[in-house]
């Protein structure tokens, strides 16, 4: 499946978009929570996001490292994306 450094870096993408997505809805619905809610569920998403790159890269240990980097590299830019854009709680209104 993964016989390519492009093919690498495009599965490294897709997973990276679906724990983005899982860790920004997540964080999202805990907005409005307490304060040690929000923050362990940040946690928990920072610790999982970390789990799932280690897995996915000792999963790949028998590849090449032309394989390896691309996806671990798609993997965390994609991650990345998703933590980079602010949470708002009302739409685009701006907090005080």
């Amino acid at each position: 499946m993964m016989d390519s450094a492009w093919s690498a870096a495009g599965l490294g993408a897709a997973f990276g978009v679906l724990n983005g997505w899982a860790s920004r809805t997540a964080l999202r619905k805990t907005l409005d929570r307490p304060d040690a809610v929000f923050h362990s569920v940040f946690a928990a998403g920072l610790l999982w996001r970390l789990t799932f790159l280690a897995a996915s890269v000792w999963f790949l240990r028998y590849k090449k490292y032309i394989i390896i980097l691309p996806f671990a590299a798609a993997l965390i830019f994609t991650q990345f994306v998703f933590e980079v854009i602010p949470l708002r709680k009302d739409g685009t209104k701006r907090d005080p």
